[in-house]
């Protein structure tokens, strides 16, 4: 009875969670620690202190061990003790979704339909706040001075909206799926195309360079005919938005002054990979060495948007491998055999659609600063665990690892 009610108060938490990470660091905080806490107390009334097994376990203790030792060499603690707190909060969260998950598949699915109601209703937030000024939920207003006015909903910076928006896109195309009713497609085709216009105007580069590798990887493994009409697409759009293609030119023009301040923050940062590759400078330090190693003819300190390139600087190489590691392996696992994986049903289309936002919202984070984002970073962590519980889920239903086949 009181671990009935442990799952239900978790994934009660987590559906809050997931509407968290759209407008509220607070939120995100205050439930993930909830997910988290329901999770230790049902494992010590289970009696069951052992995380599930996952493909990236051993990786991601690795990578908790790296951070902890560049906490150790760390010259500002209350820094350092911080940013290595976060990874141990990721952890155990990605473990109590695993838990939760994998314990009962309808979950999966129920998780997936919350997660597009609130995208959807995030989306409608932004296209209210594209024409008004302002958002709905915590009245920001629009950048002053702005003239391409980008739309950036309840996050704090139009990259950070694209960024989300990247992530959950891809997971509307599941109205391409044949098994579902009219009234989800209608729902989710809805979704699409307002998701679509919200992306058009943050006016984020990187994240339309990301979507665009999520549709080519969606398309691939989808219908790969398809891809043929991408370029026809593309060249279609530029003819009858004119306009909007010269601004959009303009935007990736080297004097455009962030493709400027981008470069400075990549030499900067640079410099201080180049003085510790191994270890780094220690986790959460890069805003109190950049001042060190930034170009004189740069006046600012940021974070280096590149979100790998500054985590080498802070981890070093061996903690930046790692983290590779865990996004390669989890990729992996989700693509392979991913034709089957479709013709299993809705559950395969989902699994293609969270396969190509997490590369989008990965090939965006070497553009961006999304992993150093706590809303952003809690997302990734929750999509991380979805998508390994799934997979799992689908291999098992259509048993594409026979036990007598040898295969790991």
């Amino acid at each position: 009875m009181l671990i009935s009610a442990l799952n239900i108060l978790t994934e009660l938490a987590l559906w809050i969670l997931l509407f968290g990470t759209t407008f509220s660091n607070s939120a995100v905080e205050i439930f993930a620690i909830s997910v988290i806490s329901f999770f230790i107390i049902k494992r010590i009334l289970l009696k069951e202190f052992r995380p599930s097994k996952t493909p990236i376990n051993l990786i991601l203790y690795a990578l908790c061990g790296i951070i902890f030792v560049t906490f150790l060499r760390s010259a500002y603690f209350s820094e350092s003790i911080r940013g290595f707190a976060r990874i141990v909060k990721f952890t155990f969260l990605y473990f109590a979704l695993i838990d939760f998950f994998q314990s009962d598949a309808k979950r999966l699915k129920r998780t997936f339909w919350i997660l597009m109601i609130v995208a959807c209703v995030t989306f409608l937030n932004g296209i209210f706040q594209s024409i008004h000024g302002f958002d709905i939920l915590r009245h920001r207003e629009i950048i002053k001075d702005d003239y391409l006015r980008r739309i950036l909903a309840s996050f704090v910076h139009p990259n950070d909206f694209a960024a989300y928006i990247i992530f959950v896109l891809p997971l509307t195309f599941c109205f391409f799926c044949r098994g579902i009713k009219s009234e989800q497609k209608y729902f989710l085709s809805l979704t699409c195309l307002l998701g679509f216009y919200c992306l058009f105007k943050t006016y984020s580069r990187a994240a339309w360079l990301g979507f665009l590798i999520a549709l080519i990887i969606y398309l691939f493994f989808y219908k790969k005919k398809t891809l043929i009409a991408l370029p026809a697409f593309i060249i279609l759009l530029i003819i009858v938005f004119p306009q909007e293609w010269a601004r959009i030119k303009n935007l990736f023009a080297f004097e455009h002054n962030t493709v400027w301040e981008r470069t400075q923050l990549w030499k900067g940062t640079w410099e201080m990979v180049k003085v510790h590759p191994f270890l780094g400078f220690g986790v959460n330090t890069f805003s109190r060495y950049f001042l060190e190693y930034k170009p004189i003819e740069y006046p600012d300190i940021r974070y280096t948007h590149n979100s790998y390139l500054q985590m080498w600087s802070e981890i070093g190489i061996f903690g930046l491998l790692a983290f590779l590691t865990i996004i390669f392996t989890v990729l992996r696992a989700a693509l392979r055999n991913m034709g089957k994986k479709i013709r299993s049903g809705f559950e395969g289309f989902i699994l293609l659609g969270i396969a190509a936002g997490y590369a989008a919202f990965l090939i965006q984070s070497g553009l961006d600063t999304n992993l150093f984002s706590l809303v952003l970073t809690t997302l990734f962590w929750i999509m991380t665990a979805y998508i390994v519980s799934l997979n799992k889920f689908i291999e098992k239903e259509i048993d594409i690892f026979p036990r007598n086949d040898g295969a790991a």
